[in-house]
This record gives C-alpha cells, sequence and structure tokens, in this order.
C-alpha cells in the first residue's frame, strides 16, 4: 500500500508528519513530495498530486493544515482512504493571516488570495455540496483528525457542517495546530 502525505504550508518533504507516517506504517510505502504552494496556483498543486497518485499508486492521502485543504479537494479524482488533519476550511482567511506575516506585497497577497477564493468557489465549496447531499462517494472514506485546542484555525466545528458525511472524526485535546499527538492515530491509519 502506497500512503502520501500532504504537508502543510511553510513545511516540505521532510515534515515530521511524514516522517512519522514511515515509522508508523513500516509495512508501506509513504511519498511525501514538497509542493511550493507560494508559486504555484491551486490548480497546479491539484496536477502536481494527481500525477503522483497516478505514478504511485496512491491509496491513502494524509495531509495537515493547507495539505489537508488539499487533500480534501483530491477528491475530485482521487478514490481512497482520506485523512485530513486540522484541515484548512476558510482557505482565504487562513492565507490572510499566514501570508500577511510573510511581509509579501499587498498586491501579490491580494492576488494569492483572489485565485485561491476562486478554486475554493470552484473545488472546494462543489465538494462540501457533493457531501452535505449524501453524494459521497463510497470508495473515498474521508477521515479528521481534529484539535480541541488549534491555535491558528480556532474550531472546526464550522469544517464539519462543510463535510458531515465522513467515515470518522477524532477529536484530541493538547496538540494545537500541528497535531503533536500525531502518533495515537496509528492504528487509525
Amino acid at each position: 500500500m502506497t500512503i502520501m502525505y500532504i504537508h502543510g504550508y511553510g513545511s516540505n518533504s521532510n515534515a515530521t508528519k511524514g516522517r512519522l507516517l514511515r515509522s508508523m506504517k513500516p509495512e508501506c510505502r509513504v511519498v511525501s513530495p514538497t509542493f511550493d504552494y507560494d508559486r504555484s496556483t491551486p490548480w497546479q498543486i491539484q496536477q502536481q498530486i494527481r500525477d503522483v497518485v497516478a505514478s504511485e499508486n496512491v491509496s491513502m492521502m494524509v495531509g495537515s493544515s493547507f495539505g489537508g485543504y488539499h487533500t480534501l479537494c483530491a477528491t475530485t479524482f482521487f478514490h481512497g482512504t482520506v485523512w485530513a488533519i486540522n484541515p484548512v476550511h476558510n482557505v482565504a482567511d487562513t492565507i490572510r493571516r499566514i501570508v500577511m506575516n510573510r511581509a509579501q506585497p499587498k498586491e501579490a497577497v491580494d492576488q494569492f488570495i483572489a485565485m485561491y477564493e476562486r478554486f475554493d468557489d470552484e473545488v472546494f465549496r462543489q465538494l462540501s455540496q457533493l457531501n452535505r447531499s449524501g453524494q459521497w462517494p463510497g470508495d473515498t472514506p474521508l477521515n479528521f483528525a481534529l484539535s480541541t485546542d488549534d491555535e491558528l484555525l480556532g474550531d472546526h466545528s464550522p469544517l464539519l457542517e462543510l463535510f458531515p458525511t465522513h467515515s470518522q472524526v477524532v477529536w484530541k485535546d493538547h496538540c494545537g495546530h500541528r497535531f503533536l499527538r500525531f502518533k495515537e492515530l496509528a492504528e487509525l491509519l
């Protein structure tokens, strides 16, 4: 079995959760490519994910934060087990808070946010509608691992309102946005 780990914003292929997945699931192959979120459009990121899924025969996707958002969006073409760990669900607001803190020119930030707002409308919100209508594909089990104390994203209840049809939700206390209790998911993955 091949698992694909999709890292969050500001991370890379050497992300802690990707490394932990390798040790937690030694019987599986874990691929963890680096995505350049700053220099790629969301459509390009999705194409890169699609290419890895096809070339590596991925059967499970695990994504964290911004990578969790992209993992959810990849369900337009990926059919297999999905784990979204503290995924971004209000992408424009989250980008505004994260990217603005990186001292980017305002015009570039505004363009980046506008691009993700369009992608969000075209892809993420459509998937949410599919999920809320009860038409989520049975061959794509959707699982969430959520922190009760996510200091970056806050309350995850709005996410679950967007995706009420899911296989399971695991709530953990005292792990923050980075989901520091990730190893505790080993038996569920």
